[in-house]
């Protein structure tokens, strides 16, 4: 009987860790994940200004939330669709917080929420290795600078999972060889790309017509 209810409790977690073990890094042009692919563009431009990214959240450092912004604006300015102004002159204001920004979680003979207990030690004997697992979520406000009113308004969340033995890339690895070098081929580093491509996809979507000038 006790070996039996053994049996039937490894089935049980295997199928519940197979959601983790299943978790995987979503493409900044995969439409479930983004939506639709930006057209090109040639045509009048939108005058905007981004405020330094407000750090919410614990184990961000100031130094990366400056690098994180000017990663951003660099793909503002791939749109083809804004003018980098100052605030003063700006019709926009693009704010963005870091609610969440975990470049590590892992779980394995410590177990998943890393405690000492019997349960935690049977599930770390059935996953081995620890798992690198990094999450990050922004809050993603569009302002109209005169009004204060939010033209928009978005949070975007990304989580990935380290793949043992491969490494992590991202399309824009270059970017990474700055302020965000610590990142570069790990799994923060995608969902860095992730977030960060699909908040400009985001902006460049969602800025009313109006504001597009000659």
């Amino acid at each position: 009987m006790k070996k039996n209810f053994k049996i039937f409790a490894a089935a049980v977690i295997l199928l519940c860790l197979a959601g983790c073990f299943s978790t995987k890094t979503h493409s900044v042009l995969d439409k479930s994940f983004t939506g639709e692919q930006l057209n090109h563009y040639s045509g009048p431009k939108a005058k905007i200004t981004v405020n330094d990214f407000e750090l919410k959240t614990s184990g961000i450092y100031p130094q990366v939330g400056l690098a994180l912004k000017e990663y951003f604006i660099s793909i503002l300015n791939d749109t083809k669709r804004f003018i980098m102004d100052t605030p003063q002159e700006a019709d926009l204001i693009i704010s963005v917080e870091v609610i969440e920004f975990i470049p590590e979680s892992s779980g394995g003979k410590s177990g998943l929420a890393g405690g000492g207990s019997s349960a935690s030690s049977f599930m770390g004997g059935l996953l081995g290795e620890a798992l690198n697992k990094a999450n990050m979520q922004l809050r993603l406000r569009i302002i109209d600078r005169a009004t204060s009113s939010i033209i928009g308004s978005r949070d975007i969340q990304s989580q990935a999972v380290e793949n043992p033995g491969k490494k992590t890339t991202t399309p824009h690895d270059k970017i990474f060889k700055t302020g965000l070098s610590e990142y570069a081929g790990t799994p923060m580093g995608k969902v860095i790309y992730d977030c960060l491509v699909e908040a400009g996809r985001y902006v460049a979507q969602n800025v009313p017509l109006s504001y597009y000038k000659n």
